[in-house]
């Protein structure tokens, strides 16, 4: 077993008494977010839409010492996510953590997927978190404490060409997030976001397909343990965000010059993702229903894209930055703000 693969074992066992809840725990963050908290003494309720790997994750939980218990739901389903938060309450006493981790994604161009499709895809990345919240905010209020961990992604603060409705449910995730996180600033529940960039998940074979290629994580891809961890830490000392990966790198560039560095993000993409890799045909991946396949943290990228991934991401920031900059520049004296020029295409029309 690679060294990020075994779960933590620093004799710590600060959760001890503590019970966290973790939807979409059958694979990738959310069995390696369970991993994560097992040694540490947590009291684990472990939620998916598939029991079998559930249930196998619960007995590896408990053989590291922490009490488990795995429960069959779909997070769009209201009343199955608040039966949920009364099954946890009932096993351990309460919900001391609430971690949001179930979720989807679909690839391709907008115009070319049904559009149920993509309704299914916010149902559960975005309703599927706020019904979360609500379940877990019914047990927590009445003790007055918690935390809630909501995973959303760098494509929730950066637009994701060719995963438009991805986007839009993770955008809306983050709004959700710093919104709850005010409404309850005067209490002690804390909300908080994280935010990777690709994750080392079996996503290529759970996601939904209809770019016409075998899918493949945009280099660098953080590993599923890195995510789970930063989760450990914010449900110990809770923050507004943590943002994970160098794609967030893509940031200020985006700031600078969004349209400049959106064609170029776009670019890429469409070389990535539609002109390269291994035919494949249309798929609904788990949209509608779970698979026997992709159970675990990993899906088995790793390592070897990391050092490629960095190379692209910084020569994509940094020519993205010099574009901004020029653009900057040029419109400073013209008098104009670069990015309500860049917006409302003042470029476009000194070019006509």
């Amino acid at each position: 077993m690679a060294r990020d693969d075994r779960p933590s074992d620093d004799g710590a066992r600060d959760f001890a008494g503590r019970t966290v809840v973790i939807t979409g725990a059958s694979s990738g963050i959310g069995w390696a977010a369970a991993l994560a908290f097992a040694p540490r003494g947590a009291a684990l309720v472990l939620v998916a839409r598939r029991r079998a790997p559930l249930e196998r994750l619960a007995r590896r939980c408990e053989d590291l010492g922490a009490r488990a218990l795995a429960i069959e739901a779909d997070v769009t389903d209201p009343e199955r996510m608040h039966a949920v938060a009364e099954a946890a309450q009932a096993a351990f006493g309460g919900i001391d953590v609430w971690i949001n981790g179930a979720g989807l994604s679909l690839w391709g161009a907008f115009a070319t997927i049904p559009i149920a499709h993509q309704n299914r895809l916010i149902a559960v990345n975005l309703i599927g978190v706020m019904n979360g919240s609500h379940a877990a905010l019914r047990v927590m209020r009445p003790r007055g404490r918690g935390v809630i961990i909501n995973v959303s992604s760098f494509g929730g603060r950066l637009p994701m060409p060719f995963a438009a409705a991805y986007s839009a449910s993770k955008y809306g995730v983050t709004g959700f997030t710093e919104a709850l996180r005010d409404e309850l600033a005067a209490s002690a529940i804390a909300v908080c976001g994280v935010y990777p960039g690709f994750v080392d998940t079996p996503t290529d074979i759970h996601s939904a397909n209809y770019t016409g290629r075998a899918l493949r994580p945009v280099p660098p891809v953080l590993t599923p343990e890195r995510v789970a961890e930063a989760m450990v830490s914010l449900a110990r000392r809770p923050r507004r965000a943590v943002r994970l990966g160098l794609h967030h790198a893509l940031a200020g560039p985006y700031a600078l010059a969004p349209d400049t560095t959106g064609r170029a993000v776009a670019g890429l993409a469409r070389r990535f993702l539609l002109e390269s890799g291994p035919d494949a045909p249309p798929s609904d991946g788990i949209l509608y229903g779970p698979m026997r396949e992709g159970t675990g943290a990993r899906g088995g990228w790793g390592q070897p894209t990391r050092r490629v991934g960095r190379a692209t991401v910084s020569a994509l920031a940094g020519l993205a930055i010099l574009a901004g900059l020029v653009g900057f520049a040029r419109h400073r004296f013209a008098g104009r703000p670069p990015r309500v020029a860049e917006r409302f295409g003042e470029t476009s029309r000194r070019r006509m």
